[in-house]
């Protein structure tokens, strides 16, 4: 137990004169020195990890700002395509429309045209006997040079 106690005295007395010996003794040189240049080694690496961070947040920065403009050039993209294929499909329906109109109208020339070949017996009678032989042919009620030709 003596041994214990001695040995933590003595501890305790290391330890101390680790602590006071430099307000005892008084710094040297080397050691006021090394203590400076630990001083500015801490100093640059705090100073470097600053400028790191900024670096980091600008580098964070610059992608945020391309990809937030990736993301509208994309839904510029996609307003204009959308755009473009409703144009399409606008001119299709026209064009359908314009389409029906046309057969609307087909429809009801045909049903002109069927109604003058209901009267075509007529003409075999004579009433077009100069058409049928000029080479149009006989092909419908005719009355002073007036006759449907179907070619």
């Amino acid at each position: 137990m003596r041994f214990l106690i001695a040995f933590v005295a003595l501890l305790g007395y290391a330890s101390a004169s680790a602590i006071l010996a430099p307000l005892v003794y008084g710094a040297n040189a080397g050691d006021v020195q090394a203590a400076a240049i630990d001083a500015a080694v801490v100093a640059q690496d705090h100073t470097r990890a600053a400028v790191e961070g900024q670096a980091r947040a600008a580098e964070a920065a610059i992608q945020y700002n391309t990809e937030a403009a990736r993301q509208v050039a994309e839904s510029n993209r996609d307003l204009h395509e959308n755009a473009y294929w409703n144009g399409v499909a606008a001119t299709q329906n026209y064009v359908a429309a314009a389409q029906s109109q046309a057969a609307a109208v087909n429809g009801a020339a045909a049903a002109v045209r069927a109604a003058h070949v209901a009267a075509a017996p007529l003409a075999y009678a004579g009433w077009n006997a100069p058409l049928a032989y000029a080479g149009y042919g006989v092909h419908g009620l005719g009355y002073n040079g007036l006759a449907y030709h179907g070619w």
